[in-house]
């Protein structure tokens, strides 16, 4: 009998291990500063119409733009150093699954949502997302890696 439980034990232990082993964690909003590769608009039919230090656009009129976004305790901040403007809100956690966490967020009024999460890439490397979607915009971020 004691053997059985070893057994069970350590298949028990043996399959947490390996679960663990394949999944990365859920990046939170919080976690990290983040920096805007891009933001893309409805009506520039999804087009980048403004890019940061990694991003492009194929638009002759996009602008690059150093946005860098922070939350810490329900409060988010993104502020656009190439206009010297910074615009506040709050966030907080609407859900949660395995690979993703979405926030209901508010920026200077505007209501949307923001979903965190990790990108995987070809190469199997992996670096974590913020997405902000508010009205008609969508503003993209990676993890601060300083």
């Amino acid at each position: 009998m004691k053997k059985v439980k070893k057994a069970c034990v350590f298949h028990l232990l043996l399959l947490l291990l390996l679960t663990a082993c394949g999944n990365t964690a859920v990046p939170a909003i919080d976690e990290y500063s983040w920096l805007m590769t891009s933001v893309q608009s409805g009506t520039a039919q999804g087009q980048a119409i403004a890019y940061g230090e990694r991003g492009s656009s194929t638009l002759g009129y996009a602008q690059k733009t150093e946005l860098i976004c922070t939350a810490k305790n329900g409060k988010l901040t993104i502020k656009d150093k190439t206009n010297n403007k910074t615009y506040c809100g709050t966030y907080k956690l609407d859900y949660s699954d395995p690979k993703s966490a979405v926030y209901d967020i508010s920026v200077d009024g505007n209501q949307g949502k923001a979903v965190a999460a990790m990108t995987t890439y070809y190469d199997k490397s992996q670096e974590a997302t913020l997405i902000i979607r508010v009205d008609d915009y969508a503003i993209n971020f990676f993890a601060d890696g300083k």
